[in-house]
């Protein structure tokens, strides 16, 4: 099975619950999802995939079909069940480009990059484009909440200046006061990429952490996308 590391906003529903989260690997047949606690192997899931080019979410059902193994990024890997002509075409075609831009460099909207390397560069081959904005972020990992201030946003995750960024793979919760809304928005994340002090000195930048949304309510996706439509007419 071909697996494509590609990035983009997810939700799963089981018989309990209905998680937004982003994705890390996508295939004809399944889709890897990031999530802090996988359902059982098994369990049956109704899939909606925000597909980068299509204004609608592709629609299927899936079964969890494998775990991440314990010490790895978590998550599990969906296997589609049923799935229409139309998703299966969309599929067909995200595959595609994702394969042709791989040829020549790594894809990804935020993908998880080794510490010190620069990610502040627009990518072109990214799933999703990321806007240059500001705005008050507070996040924790295990202590009290800290305020600091976003650098740039995407569909899947956001990039926020910070002196001290945790390790990669930390999962921190967010509270993100986005623009064109006065209600700060939750989220959990993972930290996918860093850039320390000692990095960002050598390369006249700013330090921070890039953050993969892995866990939100429904209601998640629809404030994002306010937000971005909010930025893109402020421009």
């Amino acid at each position: 099975m071909n697996r494509v590391p590609i990035v983009f906003p997810i939700r799963f529903a089981t018989a309990s619950a209905a998680v937004q989260t982003t994705t890390r690997e996508l295939a004809r047949d399944g889709v890897f999802i990031r999530c802090l606690e996988p359902p059982a192997l098994g369990t049956p899931v109704r899939l909606k995939l925000y597909l980068p080019g299509s204004r609608e979410a592709a629609q299927a059902s899936g079964v969890v079909s494998e775990l991440a193994p314990a010490g790895m990024e978590p998550g599990f890997w969906a296997h589609f069940v049923e799935a229409g002509p139309r998703e299966r075409k969309l599929i067909e075609e995200t595959m595609a480009r994702r394969e042709r831009a791989s040829q020549s460099t790594p894809i990804g909207a935020i993908a998880v990059q080794p510490e010190g390397e620069d990610e502040l560069d627009e990518d072109p081959r990214r799933a999703f484009r990321r806007y240059n904005t500001r705005f008050a972020v507070r996040f924790s990992t295990v202590q009290d909440f800290v305020l600091e201030y976003a650098a740039n946003i995407s569909a899947g995750g956001v990039f926020v200046h910070t002196p001290e960024p945790p390790p990669l793979q930390t999962v921190v919760n967010i509270e993100m006061e986005l623009p064109g809304s006065d209600v700060p928005v939750p989220a959990k994340g993972m930290v996918v990429h860093r850039v320390t002090a000692e990095d960002a000195a050598q390369r006249g930048t700013l330090p921070g952490m890039g953050v993969q949304f892995v866990e939100a309510s429904d209601g998640f996706r629809d404030r994002i996308e306010a937000a971005i439509a909010h930025i893109l007419h402020s421009e």
